[in-house]
């Protein structure tokens, strides 16, 4: 546990390196922490928290860095950050004037979320588990082909298309259609295959309620819909072009991003370094939870270790809980 001197410091160094983004001085950290000492003491403290891994001194200057170490000790142990009156106007704005389909809702709640914070956003749509089958239809676009479209009592809408062994006639898909509005409108979507009898039917019919049925349950089991935004700004964020081309590679697997924001959970995280698995030193990310008529998403920001973490965590938070509350409006 370190003393309160060197939580100043290391508080101090922490906030000039992620404002200035170059090593810090001992007296810089004496002019923004404050502490009645001299720069010589700084500079003692300095060695006894680079032997305990909080900070580091790189090669070619004199001043200090934080360690992966030392910002997860800052993160754990900072105040709360706050938001300008300015900034939660236009969050209150936004989300007062947001009346659409969810997919543009959370697509626009991303790229306000990296508007406000200038890191590149992600945001995790909530799944279909949980939620009430208000309507499913079978449409044949083209020969061969059937559209699935579950319609859900949040005014989700979920598509796949189906591509039965035996293609249906218009009346074969009559009678599937009403096998379907019998059992299924009305049923809560879970990882269980819906209930659906195939006993005694011709075999397209059985064909395609088979494929319904597996459609239906792989759309309650998987995560929502995954949106990005603000992928540009990158370029602004690391100088190294190798390292800039990893974390773009990051954004663009959607089926890495999930595992980055952490799981569905009400909790805050702040995964720093290797904390993220990525396999990436000098990233972050601040990831919250947000409830989407009764299923959980989840948002957050990638950016380098030095970022703003005070004011991003309190970003994060409140248009999280604004995003919450205009779902469930």
């Amino acid at each position: 546990m370190l003393d309160e001197r060197k939580v100043a410091i290391l508080a101090a160094l922490v906030e000039d390196h992620i404002a200035s983004g170059a090593p810090v001085s001992s007296r810089a950290v004496l002019e923004r922490s404050g502490l009645g000492c001299s720069t010589a003491t700084i500079r003692n403290e300095f060695i006894l928290l680079e032997q305990e891994g909080y900070i580091a001194k790189p090669h070619t200057s004199a001043g200090r860095i934080p360690t992966d170490r030392g910002y997860r000790y800052y993160v754990d142990h900072l105040s709360p950050g706050s938001l300008l009156d300015t900034t939660r106007t236009r969050i209150g704005s936004f989300f007062a004037s947001m009346h659409t389909e969810l997919e543009r809702i959370l697509k626009e709640t991303t790229d306000l979320l990296s508007e406000i914070t200038h890191f590149p956003a992600v945001v995790l749509g909530p799944g279909l588990r949980g939620h009430l089958i208000k309507d499913a239809r079978l449409l044949a676009v083209e020969p061969g082909v059937v559209l699935l479209v579950v319609v859900t009592d949040g005014g989700r809408v979920h598509q796949v298309l189906l591509r039965p062994s035996i293609p249906a006639t218009p009346k074969e898909m009559g009678r599937a259609q009403e096998l379907i509005d019998s059992a299924l409108v009305g049923a809560i979507l879970d990882d269980e295959p819906p209930d659906l009898e195939f006993s005694g039917l011709p075999a397209p019919v059985s064909s395609l309620l088979g494929l319904a049925a597996d459609a239906i349950s792989d759309a309650a089991e998987a995560g929502g819909d995954v949106y990005v935004g603000g992928a540009s700004r990158m370029v602004d964020l690391w100088e190294d072009l190798a390292k800039l081309h990893r974390v773009l590679a990051l954004l663009e697997r959607d089926a890495a991003l999930p595992g980055l924001l952490g799981g569905p959970d009400t909790e805050t995280t702040v995964r720093i370094g290797t904390e993220t698995g990525a396999g990436e030193p000098d990233l972050a990310v601040v990831a919250t939870s947000f409830d989407g008529g009764g299923a959980v998403g989840r948002m957050g920001v990638l950016g380098p270790m030095r970022m703003d973490y005070r004011r991003t965590i309190r970003v994060v938070e409140e248009i999280s809980e604004a995003l919450g509350e205009s779902l469930d409006s």
